[in-house]
């Protein structure tokens, strides 16, 4: 018989004595090699976590230094009557308040946001738009457009990009009344778990 194709049954108690003990060495070497990889990772993981926070507290600081550049800059063009360069300026100025203020980007609508509790607030950087469906009246479904919720508060004007923010309230014994504000006509609806208010941050 090859001696090759014997079976661990087959192998002397020395052998295999000699096999097993490799066997929990190898298992061993290799269990230290992981614990040793995860702590080299771990620290890797801490330093680079500190290395982002630096330069994120660098860039706002720099971002806070811009904003305060820009404001009077943008009081200056207005006084001479360059609208244009003035709304520009605008522009990036919100834009800057809404990095600093560490809004999220407009969702749309918040139906997708995982059970808010009430009094929870969110802050987002939004468009009013006149687009959207809207339920309620200073209280909104929180399935309406955003973007059109403002407006309709009267927080935003179309067009007009600003950070805003939103608070969550109980509205499950509540019903929603519809109305015309500000070019947006909003729909009634009837009790609906979560609702929220939007106001400017």
């Amino acid at each position: 018989m090859d001696p090759d194709l014997l079976s661990l049954d087959d192998l002397p108690a020395e052998a295999r004595s000699l096999i097993d003990a490799a066997e929990h060495d190898e298992i061993a070497i290799r269990d230290r090699a992981e614990r040793q990889i995860d702590e080299i990772r771990a620290r890797a993981d801490r330093a680079a976590a500190d290395i982002q926070s630096r330069a994120d507290d660098e860039v706002r600081a720099r971002n806070q230094a811009l904003l305060a550049a820009l404001k009077p800059l943008q009081e200056r063009y207005l006084r001479e009557g360059k609208l244009d360069e003035a709304l520009a300026i605008r522009d990036r100025i919100r834009g800057l308040k809404a990095n600093l203020l560490r809004a999220q980007p407009d969702p749309g609508s918040l139906g997708g946001v995982d059970a808010p509790a009430p009094g929870t607030s969110m802050l987002f950087d939004v468009t009013g738009s006149e687009d959207g469906i809207v339920w309620g009246t200073d209280v909104y479904t929180n399935d309406s457009t955003l973007s059109a919720a403002a407006v309709h508060a009267g927080v935003l004007q179309p067009g007009q990009r600003g950070v805003v923010r939103v608070t969550f309230v109980d509205t499950l014994n509540v019903a929603f009344t519809g109305s015309e504000r500000h070019g947006i006509w909003s729909e009634s609806y009837g009790p609906w778990p979560v609702g929220y208010r939007v106001e400017r941050a």
